[in-house]
């Protein structure tokens, strides 16, 4: 009995909280799902933070999406949605929420934006429905942040958004949902709103490349390693801007790979090569051996952490527990950065001030982001054009590259310039020691000439004075023989006695010629074959004429020889002319003919044979004739003397062949001389 009355006085509390538990879902389900009985009209996009559930994992390996629908939820409040660095190189974050479709006939259609991520997921409870995600490339624009909603008439479905980032990546958080209409408007408010932006990326990201190439040029040209890790180290800077740009605009330059290499690697070698830049330019290795070890140290841990970070990003495995982060990894390369801010102002060189106003400059852009001075920055609402650009932290860290660049560019000119000061003062310097040296020495020859015995140098002086005579007589041998000028004036006063005027006219035309051709020959150290010709037809015209035509002649120039362009030594010919006459012909009652042959048998001599049939040399000797005296005539003696001259004063090898000629019964028949002369 008591027994059935405790079930009857039980049974209306079971009902009462049954109906509770009915009450309560039924709010809770209200609460988290979003239900719409069409597609909306809105005129933005709306948050829906509040509808959302968050999970974040942190295990070892990330997780498959049967176990994280396993995972206990918690709301996306603001605390969750505040931008944040994990201690994690790898984030993976989880989105939850609901959405119902009360219309009977409408499909709705939403594109939810969680933010810029790495890569993005959407899921339901069937499976995966989309990806997304900046590193996707099969994706572009606007929806590389965007996932594609679809609801159906009467339906109420579940989503889950996996978020996967790398570590300082991480921008506040966000659920927004947009309607087709709204989603291209963002689309074309963020295109306008980010030119500014997409502009200066690119400039400074077009200074850089400009950089590398002056600094590759630079490495060329001279072969110094502060030019090769400075190309190194604008190269990584031109990585990362054209990194920024792909990310920032979903440009699709790069490959998921690549840009986490770039991430990963290229980004955190940065400061290992403007390290060895700095020192290669500060010889800090000699200055501070011990610091420097330290600093080979930290490089050395920084190569291996973006090994690890790489690894992590494309494996999602981790290597080490979660303290290896935020709080670790930067350790090294803050440690870096403050050794060279100390070491640079310590340095013996002087371009050391340009390095560390570029350093420091770079720090100070790089730590803009953390300081939350940013923040107060868009606070003050410059324009979402400015906020966009204030609120893009990679633009800092491109900024301060491009700002130490500029710095390192003329820390490298001003040190051009002092290698150039140097180069000219060592140059000065080794001038002077040569002048100084020329001095001594010359000194030295003074003091050795004094100690020269008088009697030597009077001997030379007597000797050197013998010859100036000797060639002052030669040079005037090796004009006219004056005696065949006064024969000449005789024979014209002759003919003028004789009331011979015509006569005398034209011997007297020919013998000025002849003169004329004589003193304008004799300015020129070489005249040409038809110069030398003329000079010698007027001269054996004129003694034809005095000698009553017992003389004749004839010339005979090979047709390959051109007059114009074959020089010789002036009156080199006439000399054997003269002797054929007077040793050979003016012994003969007669007369005779002299024959002078002139033949270029190489390229490189002119061979002149002058031949006569008159009473030859030995005869000639005999006979005494007075135009045989050395002082009346020229003499075989006089021309071989001339020719050694010429051989001498014009460089040249000019050589004489004299023969007698003679019968069978061995009786003089003439002289025939042969001269070759080098052209």
């Amino acid at each position: 009995m008591k027994l059935h009355c405790l079930i009857l006085v039980s049974m209306p509390l079971r009902i009462s909280f049954i109906v509770m538990l009915i009450i309560c879902a039924v709010k809770l389900f209200a609460q988290d799902t979003l239900v719409f009985k069409a597609q909306p009209q809105w005129q933005g996009g709306v948050s829906i933070a509040d509808k959302c559930w968050f999970y974040e994992e942190t295990s070892l390996h990330p997780l498959s999406f049967d176990e994280v629908r396993k995972q206990a939820f918690v709301l996306y409040d603001s605390i969750h949605r505040q931008q944040r660095f994990s201690n994690r190189p790898l984030i993976i974050q989880w989105l939850r929420f609901s959405i119902s479709n009360a219309s009977v006939t409408d499909t709705i259609r939403f594109f939810f934006s969680p933010g810029p991520h790495v890569y993005m997921r959407l899921y339901n409870s069937s499976g995966l429905l989309a990806k997304s995600g900046l590193y996707e490339t099969a994706i572009r624009g606007i929806e590389k942040g965007n996932l594609p909603l679809t609801i159906n008439p009467q339906t109420a479905k579940t989503f889950w958004v996996r978020t996967e980032d790398r570590s300082n990546m991480i921008l506040p958080g966000m659920a927004y949902l947009n309607t087709p209409y709204t989603f291209m408007q963002a689309d074309a408010e963020g295109r306008y709103y980010s030119t500014l932006l997409f502009l200066l990326l690119a400039i400074i990201t077009g200074s850089l490349f400009f950089i590398t190439l002056f600094a590759a040029y630079q490495y060329y040209l001279y072969k110094d390693k502060v030019f090769l890790w400075y190309m190194a180290y604008t190269s990584c800077s031109v990585l990362t801007g054209i990194f920024s740009i792909d990310v920032r605009f979903t440009a699709n330059f790069f490959s998921g790979l690549f840009l986490d290499i770039i991430f990963s690697v290229f980004i955190y070698l940065i400061p290992v090569l403007y390290s060895l830049f700095i020192g290669n330019m500060l010889n800090l290795p000699q200055q501070f051996k011990k610091t420097w070890l330290a600093v080979k140290i930290l490089i050395a841990i920084t190569v291996v952490q973006m090994l690890i970070q790489f690894i992590t990003y494309r494996t999602g495995a981790f290597l080490f527990p979660d303290q290896f982060g935020y709080f670790v990894l930067p350790i090294p390369m803050l440690i870096l950065n403050f050794i060279l801010l100390v070491l640079t102002p310590l340095s013996k060189e002087k371009v050391k001030w340009f390095l560390f106003s570029g350093l420091l400059s770079m720090l100070l852009l790089w730590s803009l982001p953390v300081t939350g001075i940013l923040n107060r920055a868009v606070e003050l609402r410059w324009g979402d054009v400015w906020n966009t650009i204030i609120t893009f932290p990679p633009f800092f860290m491109l900024l301060g590259l491009f700002v130490e660049a500029v710095c390192f560019s003329f820390a490298l000119a001003y040190r051009s310039k002092l290698v150039l000061v140097e180069r000219n003062n060592l140059q000065q310097q080794y001038n002077e020691q040569l002048e100084d040296e020329l001095k001594k020495r010359t000194a030295e020859l003074e003091q050795k000439n004094k100690l020269v015995d008088d009697h030597k140098i009077k001997q030379v002086q007597t000797v050197f004075e013998q010859k100036i005579a000797e060639t002052e007589m030669t040079a005037l041998r090796a004009q006219m023989n004056p005696h065949f000028i006064f024969n000449c004036l005789n024979s014209i006063k002759l003919y003028t006695l004789e009331n011979n005027s015509e006569t005398a006219a034209g011997y007297l035309t020919m013998f000025s010629q002849l003169i004329r051709l004589v003193l304008e020959n004799s300015r020129s150290e070489k005249i040409t074959l038809e110069k030398e010709l003329e000079t010698l037809r007027l001269y054996i015209e004129l003694e034809a004429m005095r000698f009553k035509d017992k003389v004749k002649y004839h010339i005979q120039v090979s047709p390959e020889i051109d007059m114009q362009y074959t020089e010789l030594p002036p009156l080199l010919i006439q000399p054997y002319v003269e002797n054929a006459i007077w040793h050979g012909l003016m012994h003969k009652k007669e007369g005779g003919t002299i024959a002078i042959d002139i033949t270029q048998p190489a390229e490189n001599f002119v061979e002149v044979i002058i031949q006569d049939d008159g009473v030859g040399r030995e005869q000639a000797i005999l006979y005494k004739s007075k135009s045989a005296t050395k002082q009346k005539s020229f003499g075989l003696k006089m021309t071989s003397e001339r020719i050694d001259m010429i051989n001498q004063v014009y460089g040249i090898k000019a050589t004489v062949e004299v023969e007698d000629l003679k019968d069978d019964k061995n009786k003089a028949t003439g002289t025939k001389v042969i001269i070759k002369i080098p052209v």
